[in-house]
């Protein structure tokens, strides 16, 4: 055995798929994600590269937390975690994608084969030990698939029956594409009809020499000089033309001959199923054809084959343009005549034919019906048509639709098959495949299509090693077959070291027609081995602009927040879990193993995320070290720190270790410097700004970009406030401050301060344009009273509604005013008044008090759940999980309108009460008409508006209106949002009395309406379980009311 060949079997021991599958099932897909931080080690030899891997085991607490698990748990803990074993490199899938010899295999046709060539592995093993001859047919053939019921075989048909049905109207293109475009340079034939408009050209020569063009008058006659009218309307050319020379001829020594000059226009009517159809001039050597054109072509249902033309009240031709089409026999294609019609009727008997002939489409049929015709039509069959099964679909009678397959193998039935109008004729094609090939495929030297003999077997297809490409995989390969009956795809793995080494038999199987044989690369199951180089190379810094890079800046964020989302989601497992071991709960060690199973998700993801972080990436190739690695990535910055790079190498047990090497003296490629590289190192190169410690000034203030920037030596205060954007228009310049730390004997720090006059130092006075020294900071103040420019807004019913400046201090009254005062229909009491400032704080109390009530619901739901006895109060516990989520929803929902409850006056009264609030930016108000309505809306029959009545204040009456308090209302908490904002608690005030404002007394009963009113019945919450140990709810939904103006109802 030769060097290679040992070194070859060398590799396959080391990585024998036995090492990887014998973690059984559920155990191996969580250890999978672990082994992702403990990657292969790749060692260099000289022809081959060896990987080796560490082994993992699970802790025996880890084996008894899985041993309580039913199947069910472990195969849904197993699909959370989307870890699978053995799953194909990013590359292979890649190649799978790209390569025309792997088309139709799926990266799961390779896994399945690789779980069945365990199964074959294990079912041997078994033979071994016990001996039974049955066990050595499991796992052999595909997977087991269920049994065809008589309807999927009555479905099933040939690839050969697929064709397009997707079929046009034949002819009609020729309408679409043609034009009509004048013709010029027709000759004139000699029956040619002379009539009125036509241009005659009559020269003269001998005795007297002239030239005339004379054109044909309304009465038919010509006026020839010397000689007098004529009349020639009517005559055919020919007669024409001897009838004029006679006549000039009488002049005595004169020679004459007649020409046609510019010919008349005809005026036809093209009518029917055309586009356009009425009445057009055309010349006078027009056609059919060209009349059709010029109306724009049929129509959809326009005839091709029975275009008639009439003349004098009587059919002259029936033309059909099928003649023309396909035989260019313009015989019917009459030239026309003014007067005439030419008229288009609606298409005969249609029938569409499609498949395997020349001229796949629909046809008209006239006089032959029969399906001969149709071919002929069509253009005939092609050699790929199979004519042992022509199918007709068929519509009968109006009834039913039907199919009528035709055997005509020798074409001879055709002309008896009559077809009927909307038949469709399908012909389809003999089967594709070639049924005596095998095809190889993949890393092979000569990969394709080969014979099948009798007896061939995967040997006879691949002789030797030299058959194969360098790093093929032997352990496992592939033979992807189809069944002869129903053509199902069934997938036979075996071992191809054994066969090409051992010329073991039983992994020597005999191909059959149409097999694909397909063998990998090693690389396809293990990711190639590489180094990373980051930092100060120019591949990075070049690339960090481009679409490229801004690509995977994307995807970097993408998958930090991922990252993120699943950090957030392990953090809320271990605070459940610390509840439920709180609680002693039995579900504790359940949750504890979910914890661990995501734990090792996160690690996977945040490996995933190094592979698109800021890298270059290298195959790792022999003799590969860190001179090579700088350079394939573009070599060195000119910022590159080379004085010393650090390579990052983890070693098979997962421990780091840093590797310092000197940047410059591997470049000249110094042996000690210069480090042979392992797999997966990574080479990191830092910048020299990374050595230099950065010094820096800041500055606020009144400038465009206030912040933090470096401090670079000679700097100056101009040289800052320009790094800054400038300063801004509202910036006092007059004195601006200057911060310095003094160091006092290395033991203190003080602060220095000087005041400088900006606007000198920006115009260069160097009294004033100081340098500033390593963490000054420049603060430059704000104009006295600076302020941007304030607005208002007043809408509804004052005079002049609009959007209003306002100055510091201004009152309500006074915007009033200079809005020209209130129009006669102002409702005072029911203005609205808003301001930004409010919002946000109102806002902010919602959103409080709707947090603080989640948390209380979802913590206690949380805590059943965990406490649920039976599957029936698991369900309940679910239900009012539900319902608190769309409950919580609701409330978070609502937004804040920041109204402030006011009472408006004419000007001069409002001034003297509190209600003259200062207005501040943002502010508006809105003055309604009086809306004469009272609205009821809350736990009633029928929520609405009604017309309020004068004398009919009372809450109740407009409750009756609203068909009365429904039985979930709560009658003891009814409120009423009156017109201005206020809230009033009907029957709440002292003694039943309440104030009102508006007249400044004391009434009998808070429970009075007025118009703009609304009356608002709160539902019992309490008839909720879960509700009844929350008394914040009822506030709370009062509060949100009174705020947002919305009243939530809880379902």
């Amino acid at each position: 055995m030769s060097e290679d060949r040992r070194r070859e079997l060398k590799v396959r021991k080391r990585f024998s798929l036995h090492s990887g599958f014998h973690i059984s099932g559920f155990v191996f897909c969580l250890f999978l994600a672990a082994s992702l931080f403990f990657p292969f080690s790749v060692y260099a030899g000289n022809d081959s590269t060896v990987l080796q891997t560490a082994t993992l085991q699970p802790t025996q607490q880890q084996m008894e937390q899985l041993q309580r698990l039913s199947p069910a748990q472990r195969e849904a803990l197993e699909k959370g975690l989307g870890i699978t074993g053995g799953t194909l490199t990013p590359e292979a899938v890649k190649t799978l994608k790209e390569m025309p010899g792997f088309k139709g295999l799926t990266p799961e046709n390779i896994e399945e084969g690789r779980k069945l060539l365990e199964k074959k592995k294990t079912v041997i093993k078994e033979r071994k030990e016990a001996g039974a001859q049955e066990a050595v047919k499991k796992g052999v053939v595909g997977r087991e698939k269920r049994a065809r019921s008589l309807f999927d075989r009555f479905r099933t048909v040939g690839t050969y029956q697929g064709i397009s049905t997707d079929l046009r109207p034949f002819g009609y293109e020729f309408f679409r594409e043609a034009s009509l475009m004048p013709r010029q340079d027709i000759s004139v034939t000699s029956d040619y009809i002379v009539g009125p408009g036509d241009e005659i050209r009559l020269m003269l020569w001998g005795r007297i020499n002239a030239q005339y063009a004379l054109t044909v008058d309304r009465e038919g006659n010509i006026n020839i000089p010397e000689i007098g009218p004529l009349s020639v309307a009517g005559m055919r050319f020919a007669d024409m033309k001897k009838f004029i020379v006679q006549n000039a001829e009488q002049i005595v020594g004169a020679k004459a001959n007649v020409t046609m000059g510019d010919l008349k226009s005809i005026q036809v009517f093209v009518l029917g199923e055309v586009k356009r159809p009425g009445s057009y001039t055309l010349d006078s050597f027009s056609t059919i054809i060209n009349a059709v054109l010029a109306a724009g072509g049929p129509t959809e249902i326009g005839s091709l084959r029975n275009i008639r033309l009439k003349r004098s009240n009587s059919t002259i031709v029936v033309m059909d343009f099928y003649d023309l089409l396909l035989k260019g026999d313009k015989f019917q294609d009459k030239v026309l005549q003014s007067g005439d019609v030419v008229f288009v009727p609606t298409v005969g008997p249609l029938v569409g034919i499609a498949g395997n002939v020349k001229r796949p489409a629909i046809y008209e049929l006239k006089g032959k019906y029969d399906l001969q015709n149709l071919f002929e039509l069509a253009g005939g069959i092609i050699p790929t048509a199979y004519t042992q099964q022509i199918q007709v679909e068929r519509i009968q009678k109006n009834e039913k639709q039907v199919v009528i397959d035709i055997d005509d193998k020798d074409l001879t039935k055709s002309k008896d098959v009559i077809l009927q109008d909307a038949d469709l004729v399908k012909v389809f094609s003999i089967v594709e495949e070639v049924k005596n090939v095998v095809y190889l495929n993949g890393n092979v030297r000569r990969a394709g299509k080969y014979e099948l003999k009798p007896g061939m077997r995967i040997r006879d297809l691949i002789k030797d090693e030299n058959d194969l490409l360098k790093e093929t995989y032997f352990n496992y390969a592939l033979v992807k077959r189809l069944t002869p009956t129903d053509r199902e795809e069934k997938l036979i793995p075996f071992d191809l070291g054994k066969v090409i080494f051992y010329d073991d038999a039983e992994n020597n199987i005999e191909l059959q027609p149409e097999d694909s044989v397909y063998i990998f690369s090693k690389w396809f199951f293990f990711e190639k081995p590489f180094v990373t180089v980051e930092g100060e190379v120019r591949n990075l810094k070049t690339g960090r602009d481009s679409g490229e890079a801004l690509e995977k800046s994307a995807k970097n964020i993408r998958m930090k927040l991922k990252l993120e989302n699943l950090k957030s989601s392990l953090e809320d497992l271990k605070s459940k879990a610390e509840e439920l071991k709180a609680n002693e709960t039995t579900d504790f060690e359940k949750m504890k193993l979910g914890i661990e199973a995501l734990e090792l998700k996160i690690r996977k993801e945040e490996l995933e995320a190094t592979k698109t972080s800021d890298r270059v990436r290298l195959d790792l190739i022999k003799n590969f070290k860190v001179r090579d690695a700088i350079l394939s990535a573009g070599n060195l910055t000119k910022d590159a720190y080379l004085e010393k790079g650090e390579i990052l190498r983890r070693d098979e047990d997962g421990t780091v270790t840093r590797i310092y090497f000197n940047v410059e003296k591997a470049m000249a490629e110094d042996p000690k410097e210069n480090i042979l590289l392992q797999a997966y190192d990574r080479i990191i190169i830092h910048s020299i700004w990374e050595e230099k410690y950065k010094q820096t000034v800041s500055i606020e203030g009144d400038v465009l970009n206030p912040g933090i920037y470096e401090f670079t030596d000679g700097m100056k205060v101009g040289d800052l406030v320009f790094a800054a954007g400038n300063v801004l228009e509202s910036a006092y310049l007059d004195e601006v401050e200057i911060s310095s730390q003094v160091v006092k004997g290395g033991k203190s720090v003080r602060e220095k301060y000087r005041t400088i006059n900006l606007k000198k130092a920006l115009s260069g006075d160097p009294d004033n344009n100081l340098s500033l020294k390593p963490y000054d900071r420049l603060y430059i103040k704000r104009i006295s009273e600076w302020q941007e420019e304030l607005f208002v807004t007043i809408t509804g019913e004052v005079r002049f509604p609009g959007k209003y400046i306002i100055k510091k201090g201004e009152r309500l009254s006074e915007l009033i005013e200079r809005a020209g005062g209130y129009s006669d229909k102002a409702y005072l009491r029911g203005a609205v008044f808003m301001r930004e400032r409010v919002r946000k704080l109102q806002q902010k109390q919602i959103d409080e008090m709707v947090g603080r009530l989640e948390r209380e619901l979802l913590s206690t739901g949380t805590a059943q759940i965990a406490t649920a006895t039976s599957p029936a109060e698991a369900k309940m516990m679910k239900l009012e999980a539900e319902q608190k989520r769309r409950f919580i929803a609701k409330l978070g929902s609502v937004k804040a309108k920041g109204r402030i409850a006011v009472q408006l006056y004419p000007p001069d009264e409002l001034k003297e009460t509190s209600y003259d609030i200062e207005l501040e930016d943002g502010d508006s108000l809105y003055i309604p008409t009086d809306p004469m309505t009272i609205q009821v809306i809350g736990s009633v029959y029928s929520q609405n508006a009604f017309v309020y009545k004068k004398d009919k204040r009372e809450y109740n009456y407009y409750i009756d209106l609203a068909g009365g308090y429904t039985k979930n209302a709560d009658r003891d908490s009814v409120y009423i949002l009156k017109a201005n904002g206020v809230a009033l608690k009907v029957n709440s005030g002292f003694l039943g009395l309440s104030w009102n404002s508006d007249r400044f007394r004391w009434e009998a009963g808070s429970g009075q309406v007025e118009s703009g009113d609304t009356i608002v019945v709160p539902e019992k919450l309490e008839r909720v379980a879960w509700m009844r140990g929350f008394k914040d709810i009822t506030q709370i939904l009062y509060q949100i009311a009174v705020s947002a103006g919305v009243v939530i109802v809880a379902f």
